[in-house]
């Protein structure tokens, strides 16, 4: 049959005619144009009664149609497609053949064929799934799931393509020496640089419907870094919008980029502040998976394109890479601040609310389809040990994610820590920010 039929929910069928109808008996007649929903019961299945059937002579088509269709009415209503009584029941609300409905990430019809009323739907993967958020919830795994309004509805496709954005590092940048880092401090169980280095850190962006993870995450770890070796005098949160917009070699705005393309590019030309150049991808439907025109040359500081402020350059050194060594990574975090670094997201992640993720395999028996996973770039701020249960205390890096405070633990998330969790400890990088003693403010 030329519709395809992918999922096909259960629901109430309502009262159907026994005897089989052709187009000559069938309520309403034939119908104008291509109208899928035009079908009358035919032995053990359904045939059609469209204008489509007279100009393809399709083998679905009815066998009365050519002496009963060539004279079509002009209009008819979709709700009257169909016009028998009954059809599709979904949670207490009546459809009528031809009527559709969104279900989560799907588009469901209502549909009649020789069995009576089915609701038939397209089959795409959801980025937020009830079955997961249950699975989660229902045993020990140290983290709880939730369903967000601004997720719920989109595809995992579309969730890897809006949400993340940093693609995976290629092979040479992917074999850059790691910095082992001298042991010189009796780090404590737990720490929080925003602890450390009150007023100094910045807080959760949110990416909105853009995959710029990869220009959040620098710009966001650059300002800390900035604010950290300035010792507090130079607090200027940077423009992720500057180096979105305007790094454009090699990179692919909202479609993703590459971290060493980004820091490079913030090294050589600098960035400026976000009061000059806000952010303003993909925070609303017109501006969804747009990176925007750059306004603001390489070598240009001014004007900004918020002419109410003034702004210089902001420089940073070439990044280094820390071991995958634990201890190294916590060393560097307490000595000099905020880390970025790459993970790869699963499906369950986007439903995290909260506790120490990891994650959940086998929960839920999935297909490929349903694995689908992608690069994510974060800043980790720190480490501790959740002690909920105090016979299994989990240890955990805190990160900053760039979803927004609706998300997670207000923005924040916490991550199985010195088991590389999601490859959270396979690419962490570190910056020295270019203090320019001329750009301190007293």
């Amino acid at each position: 049959m030329r519709g395809v039929l992918v999922t096909v929910l259960t629901l109430a069928v309502l009262a159907v005619p026994a005897r089989a109808q052709y187009c000559s008996e069938r309520p309403g007649g034939c119908c104008p144009g291509r109208d899928d929903t035009c079908t009358a019961p035919m032995a053990d299945t359904f045939c059609y009664c469209d204008a489509f059937c007279l100009r393809s002579k399709a083998p679905d088509c009815c066998p009365d149609v050519f002496n009963n269709c060539t004279a079509l009415p002009t209009e008819r209503s979709p709700l009257t497609a169909n016009p028998l009584e009954g059809g599709c029941v979904y949670k207490g609300r009546n459809y009528l053949a031809g009527e559709s409905l969104k279900i989560n990430c799907n588009t469901c019809t209502c549909y009649l064929n020789a069995n009576g009323y089915e609701l038939q739907c397209e089959n795409d993967t959801c980025l937020i799934r009830e079955e997961i958020i249950t699975s989660v919830n229902s045993a020990p795994n140290g983290w709880r799931a939730s369903n967000y309004s601004f997720l719920w509805g989109m595809t995992l496709e579309e969730g890897i393509q809006r949400r993340l954005g940093t693609l995976k590092p290629g092979r040479a940048v992917a074999a850059m020496t790691e910095i082992d880092i001298e042991q010189t401090n009796q780090l404590p169980e737990s720490f929080d640089s925003r602890q450390k280095w009150p007023g100094w850190i910045e807080g959760v962006m949110d990416q909105g419907d853009c995959g710029s993870s990869w220009a959040i995450s620098t710009i966001t770890v650059a300002s800390d870094r900035l604010a950290i070796q300035s010792m507090g005098h130079m607090r200027a949160p940077l423009s992720p919008q500057n180096l979105l917009s305007c790094n454009t070699r090699g990179q692919r705005g909202c479609d993703g980029g590459h971290l060493d393309r980004a820091w490079y590019y913030m090294r050589r030309y600098g960035v400026v502040t976000d009061h000059c150049y806000p952010y303003r991808s993909g925070i609303d439907e017109a501006s969804k998976m747009n990176k925007y025109t750059c306004v603001l040359p390489r070598h240009q500081t001014s004007p900004c394109p918020n002419h109410d402020v003034t702004s210089g350059k902001y420089h940073v050194s070439p990044p280094y890479r820390i071991s995958v060594k634990e201890e190294d990574v916590k060393e560097e975090l307490f000595r000099n601040g905020p880390l970025q670094a790459t993970m790869l997201v699963k499906a369950d992640f986007y439903s995290y609310a909260g506790g120490v993720y990891k994650y959940t395999r086998g929960s839920v028996k999935e297909s490929s389809q349903h694995r689908r996973k992608g690069y994510h770039s974060v800043r980790v701020l720190g480490w501790g040990v959740d002690r909920t249960d105090p016979d299994n205390p989990i240890p955990y890096w805190l990160c900053a994610n760039s979803w927004g405070s609706q998300w997670g633990e207000e923005g924040y998330f916490r991550i199985l820590r010195g088991q590389n969790e999601c490859e959270i400890e396979s690419f962490v990088l570190g910056v020295w920010a270019d203090v320019d003693m001329r750009m301190m403010q007293g």
